[in-house]
């Protein structure tokens, strides 16, 4: 018996691609994990913003497929708020309109990072940002915004993941992007699907339909090996043969008494940020196309604002516009209470426009991220490397976000839960290097 631990985006595709006996054990009433959806006031919002795009014709034929009404694409409406107005994402593209003088420095800064190339790779993010764009861009931008984003000293992070999660345009794009405004499409994201009806959550129940493994409810308390068997804090006890984890790597080496020491130790130093998300319904429909916005104003709670009305025409024809604003903290940036989050993310909303004094607010809410995006430190990969080695040998599998502590989306932890799959049914194929995150 192979037993799952998670029934979000990588347990799911685990246990719907298996062709052995399985069983899920799964703490929340819901599936989906960090991809599930609530509604406040005729609005329907996310745990953050989600929206479909990946490199995997599988993945994408999947998610087609399962979800109710199938998905509806649509280009991705994403633009940047800096220096009083809205710039086309990304920034470093898309420098057309800002003042003359930021302009300049983007582009100098540019120029002169172009024309002298570093003898050795940056060995942290905050130095990758002024390599990759030069002074201007990253002081005008994308430190202040990365800063606001991670809640950690960029100095603290390694850029091995940049090359997949960070636009990086060539230096002549940059200057034509800077001279006029036109659409930038070379980015992967350039159009993303949605589901027809309903939030994010509901290609993830479309998918858990199709699975025929049980789910039994409850929180882990105990993985023990010797046993081989998963305690959940009710005392229910479930037997395995082979455990796939998706839950976060530091509760797993918790909840194992055979953890040794060193591994214990070492997992409490991985890093992450969490996120405060400030929901807020107005009731006046269409109030702006956008589906993004991000800012690095130090004065506005939010880096990034979700209009999540604008995902689907489903959601759009509810009468009202949901927006939810994305705060991160960490030890690093300790928030305030929710009532003064509330009152910033309506204050930011005034500012940027998109919210009027007459309009009506029918309803605000916070919801709590614990974990929300891993953080690559320099000891990281050799941490989530260790685990991995000391649970293989246990006939445990590591497979999902936090679970590698990798920076990876829906569509990756689909993926690599579908190769853990093959590789459980014995397709000697595939090598273990085969769902290795490529960032490591």
């Amino acid at each position: 018996m192979i037993v799952i631990i998670g029934a979000g985006p990588a347990g799911l595709a685990t246990a719907l691609h298996l062709r052995r006996p399985a069983t899920i054990v799964e703490r929340e009433a819901e599936v989906g994990g960090l991809c599930r959806s609530f509604e406040l006031a005729g609005a329907t919002f996310d745990l953050g913003g989600h929206a479909f795009f990946t490199h995997h014709e599988p993945v994408r034929e999947l998610y087609g497929k399962v979800t109710p009404g199938g998905l509806f694409h649509q280009p991705r409406q994403a633009w940047v708020s800096s220096h009083g107005t809205f710039l086309p994402y990304p920034f470093q593209s898309n420098l057309f309109g800002l003042p003359v003088d930021v302009v300049r420095d983007c582009l100098t800064g540019a120029v002169e990072a172009a024309l002298s190339p570093p003898d050795e790779p940056p060995a942290t993010f905050g130095e990758w940002v002024d390599r990759a764009f030069g002074s201007g861009v990253a002081r005008h931008f994308l430190r202040p915004y990365n800063e606001k984003l991670w809640a950690h000293p960029l100095e603290d992070i390694v850029p091995t993941w940049t090359s997949e999660r960070v636009v990086q345009p060539p230096l002549d794009a940059m200057i034509d992007g800077a001279l006029r405004r036109r659409p930038y499409l070379d980015v992967p994201n350039a159009r993303v699907g949605y589901p027809s009806a309903g939030g994010f959550e509901a290609i993830f129940g479309g998918m858990a339909s199709q699975v025929a493994a049980p789910v039994i409810r409850g929180e882990v308390a105990t993985v023990d090996l010797d046993a081989r068997q998963v305690v959940t804090s009710d005392g229910t006890v479930v037997a395995f043969d082979e455990l796939v984890s998706t839950i976060p790597l530091p509760a797993l080496v918790r909840a194992t008494p055979q953890a040794p020491p060193e591994l214990r130790a070492a997992v409490d130093r991985l890093l992450h940020n969490s996120l405060v998300l400030v929901n807020v319904v107005v009731d006046r429909p269409a109030v702006t196309e956008m589906q993004r916005v991000y800012t690095a104003d130090p004065t506005i709670p939010f880096h990034k604002l979700v209009v999540n009305t604008n995902s689907s025409p489903a959601l759009a024809a509810n009468g009202v516009t949901g927006f939810q604003g994305e705060v991160s903290s960490s030890p690093h940036k300790v928030l305030p209470d929710d009532a003064t989050l509330v009152a910033g993310t309506l204050d930011g909303l005034r500012r940027l426009g998109l919210l009027d004094d007459g309009d009506a607010v029918v309803a605000t809410s916070t919801t709590r991220v614990p974990l929300a995006y891993p953080v690559y430190t320099a000891d990281r990969a050799a941490i989530v490397e260790e685990a991995r080695a000391f649970y293989a040998a246990h006939g445990v599998h590591l497979v999902g976000r936090f679970a590698e502590w990798a920076y990876i989306n829906s569509d990756e932890a689909v993926h690599r839960g579908t190769q853990l799959a093959r590789r459980l049914d014995g397709d000697v194929s595939l090598g273990a290097t085969d769902i290795v995150e490529v960032a490591s």
